[in-house]
């Protein structure tokens, strides 16, 4: 598959998400992956500022995608919209002075439903998602109604991922993980340690407001 790096994102499974193009190797990869069958390997940067990307600037674990629509736009500029569907892996680097391009193998995700720590892990993240939306005030009330509708525990996982306000590097960590289990842990660490500092920001946030309202009544 042709690769498309990405800077400051990362596309997780089940997500559709709209990608502004300019870079010439970029515009390549996805001129060449229409013209197959419009799959396409997204993978984040190890770095946004690096101008053009090889395989060591990459991360390894990414998303199989497929292109949805391409709108060409002035600046010779492409807007994709593509939907991430498959967890994968760089298997395999091929040669190509054009565009990134590799052998890609996908991960299946195998678990079992009746597992009873899966469950309880599924329900802690829930719990600690739901906080995290009502505590966040840049993301709308109505996204844990949209989670709750979700009842495949793959597709759970990755809309919580999407969701969460957080830096590439850490996100990519769901991303490396290979079992369903070990990113609900993954992912319940990230979201414990953002409910702890939204948590000072509110406090400081607090003591801020009543160190004005002492001010001003003196």
């Amino acid at each position: 598959l042709t690769i498309l790096p990405l800077r400051d994102i990362i596309i997780f499974p089940h997500m559709i998400f709209p990608i502004l193009i300019g870079r010439q190797p970029s515009l390549k990869a996805v001129a060449e992956a229409v013209e197959r069958d419009k799959y396409i390997f997204v993978s984040a940067q190890r770095n946004p500022n690096v101008e053009d990307p090889e395989f060591k600037d990459i991360y390894k674990y990414g998303t199989i995608s497929k292109i949805i629509q391409v709108l060409r736009l002035p600046n010779n500029l492409l807007k994709v919209l593509v939907e991430g569907l498959f967890q994968s892996r760089i298997a395999k680097q091929i040669k190509n002075k054009e565009y990134l391009e590799a052998e890609i193998k996908r991960i299946d995700l195998n678990y079992n439903e009746k597992d009873q720590e899966l469950q309880a892990l599924i329900r802690h993240t829930s719990e600690l998602f739901s906080t995290y939306i009502k505590q966040n005030h840049n993301l709308p009330s109505d996204l844990y109604a949209a989670y709750e509708n979700i009842n495949d525990p793959e597709r759970k996982l990755f809309f919580a991922a999407a969701n969460i306000q957080q830096k590439v590097d850490v996100k990519q960590r769901i991303l490396e993980q290979r079992t369903l289990k070990k990113q609900y842990f993954e992912i319940s660490s990230i979201l414990s340690k953002e409910l702890e500092l939204l948590k000072i920001e509110a406090e400081i946030g607090t003591k801020v407001h009543d160190t004005i309202q002492k001010t001003q009544k003196k």
